[in-house]
C-alpha cells in the first residue's frame, strides 16, 4: 500500500476510534471509581485492582510482541481482536450490574485488554505516519478523544446527578465503545511486519535493547521517577474528593466535572500545540517542562480548599497530560529502528505497568500515615527529581544522542 493512501486510511480509521476511546478513557479517570466509591462502597484492595489493571496489561504487552511474530498475525487485525475481547470482559459488568465482583472484574479486564495491545499500535504509527507529521496527526485524534471524554463526562455525571442507580447505562457505553475502538482498528491498514530477528526471539527478547541503548535506558529510568509520583497522586483524584471519610464528600455531579471533565477540557485544547511541539523541539527539553508542570498541578490540587483550586489544579494536570499522552505515545519512534519500535514500545510499556501496579496500593497505603497534602509535596518531588535527571544526561549528549532525540526531520 502507497505510503500516502496508508496515512490518510490510518489517520481516517483513528480519527473515528477516538470517540468510543474517548469513553473508556471518562471511565478509567472518573465513572470507575465514581461508581465503586458511591454505588458499591468498595474498599482499599477492590479499588486496587481497578486501578492496577491497566498496569497489568501494560506489563503483559512485554509478551505480545514475540508471541505476534511467532503467528505471523496481522498487526491491526490482532490489536482489534484484543479490544473486542475487552468490550466483551465489559459486557459481563453491565450483563450483572448488582455484583461488585463482576463488576471490578469485567471492567478490570476491559482496561486489562486494551492496554495490552498498545505497542502494536505504536508500531503501526511508526510505519504509517511520516516522521515529520506524527506528532501532529496524533495530537489531532487525541483532540477528537479529549473531546469525546468531556461530552461523555457531562453526560455521565448529569446521568448519575439525576439518579444514581442509571449507572447501569453507563456500563453498557463502556461495553459498546470496546466493540467499536476493535471495528476500526481492525480497519487499519495491515503494515508489513519485519521483524528483522530471528523468528524465534524469546518471550524477554524486547529487554535487550535496555542493554544496548543508553538514551532509551536514561529516559526509561526517568519516566520511572516521575511516573511513580503522577500515578500515585493520579490514583487518589476521586478519593480525595467523593470518599466521605476525608471530609469533603463532593456530590457526584460535581466530582465528574472537576475530575472528569476540566482536565479533559484542557487535554482536548492543548493536545495539538503539544503535538506541534513534539515534532520541533528535542524530547529532553519537552519532558523537563511537561514534569514541571505536572509537580505544579499535583500540588496546587492537593493543596486547594475549594473547587476553585481543585478545579485549577485539575486544570493544569490536564495541560500536562495532553503533552504527556503525545510524548509517552510517540517517543520511542525518536529512538527505536524502524523493525523494533513495537519492542521498545513493550519494554516502555511494561514497565509503566510495573510502576502503575505499585501506585494505588502505595497511594492508599500512605495517606493512612500522611495527609493528602504532605504525599503531594513528596509526589511532586519526585516527578522534579526526573527532569534534573534527563537535563544533566541532556547536557552531556553526544552528536548523535542530539540527533535521535531533537526535532523531527522536516520534509
Amino acid at each position: 500500500m502507497p505510503q500516502e493512501h496508508a496515512t490518510r486510511q490510518t489517520f481516517h480509521n483513528e480519527l473515528w476510534r477516538s470517540l468510543p476511546s474517548g469513553v473508556l478513557d471518562a471511565m478509567s479517570s472518573t465513572f470507575g471509581m465514581l461508581i465503586a466509591v458511591r454505588v458499591f462502597h468498595l474498599g482499599h484492595v477492590e479499588k486496587s485492582i481497578f486501578l492496577s489493571a491497566t498496569s497489568g496489561g501494560l506489563i503483559t504487552s512485554l509478551f505480545v510482541v514475540p508471541l505476534l511474530l511467532k503467528a505471523r498475525s496481522s498487526i491491526a487485525q490482532t490489536a482489534a481482536m484484543v479490544q473486542m475481547l475487552g468490550g466483551a470482559c465489559m459486557a459481563m459488568s453491565a450483563l450483572f450490574p448488582r455484583s461488585p465482583w463482576v463488576f471490578i472484574i469485567g471492567l478490570s479486564l476491559g482496561l486489562f485488554c486494551f492496554s495490552m495491545q498498545i505497542p502494536l499500535l505504536t508500531q503501526i504509527y511508526r510505519l504509517n505516519y511520516p516522521e515529520s507529521q506524527r506528532g501532529r496527526l496524533y495530537s489531532i485524534t487525541g483532540v477528537s478523544r479529549a473531546g469525546s471524554a468531556v461530552v461523555f463526562g457531562l453526560f455521565g455525571g448529569w446521568l448519575l446527578g439525576l439518579r444514581l442507580e442509571n449507572y447501569t447505562w453507563l456500563l453498557w457505553c463502556f461495553a459498546a465503545s470496546g466493540f467499536l475502538s476493535g471495528w476500526w482498528t481492525y480497519g487499519l491498514p495491515d503494515a508489513e511486519w519485519d521483524s528483522g530477528e530471528p523468528t524465534n526471539a524469546r518471550l524477554w527478547s524486547a529487554l535487550r535493547w535496555v542493554r544496548d541503548d543508553r538514551d532509551f535506558r536514561t529516559l526509561l529510568i526517568s519516566w520511572m521517577m516521575m511516573g511513580i509520583g503522577n500515578l500515585v497522586a493520579f490514583c487518589l483524584f476521586v478519593e480525595f474528593l467523593a470518599n466521605p471519610k476525608h471530609g469533603i464528600n463532593l456530590p457526584e455531579r460535581t466530582v465528574a466535572w472537576i475530575t472528569g471533565v476540566v482536565p479533559v477540557v484542557l487535554r482536548m485544547l492543548c493536545s495539538y500545540p503539544w503535538g506541534l511541539i513534539y515534532d520541533r523541539v528535542g524530547l529532553f527539553k519537552v519532558r523537563s517542562i511537561l514534569n514541571v508542570i505536572f509537580a505544579v498541578a499535583i500540588v496546587t490540587f492537593f493543596m486547594g480548599h475549594n473547587v476553585v483550586t481543585w478545579s485549577i489544579g485539575m486544570a493544569l494536570w490536564g495541560v500536562a497530560n495532553a503533552g504527556g499522552n503525545v510524548t509517552w505515545g510517540l517517543w520511542v519512534t525518536k529512538l527505536a529502528p524502524k523493525h523494533a519500535v513495537a519492542e521498545y514500545m513493550s519494554v516502555h510499556s511494561f514497565l509503566t505497568g510495573v510502576r502503575g501496579l505499585l501506585a494505588p496500593p502505595l497511594a492508599f497505603a500512605a495517606i493512612t500515615v500522611m495527609s493528602f497534602q504532605t504525599l503531594s509535596l513528596i509526589c511532586g518531588a519526585a516527578i522534579l527529581s526526573a527532569s534534573a535527571f534527563i537535563t544533566v544526561r541532556a547536557r552531556s549528549s553526544d552528536a548523535e544522542t542530539v540527533r535521535r532525540l531533537g526535532p523531527s526531520e522536516r520534509m
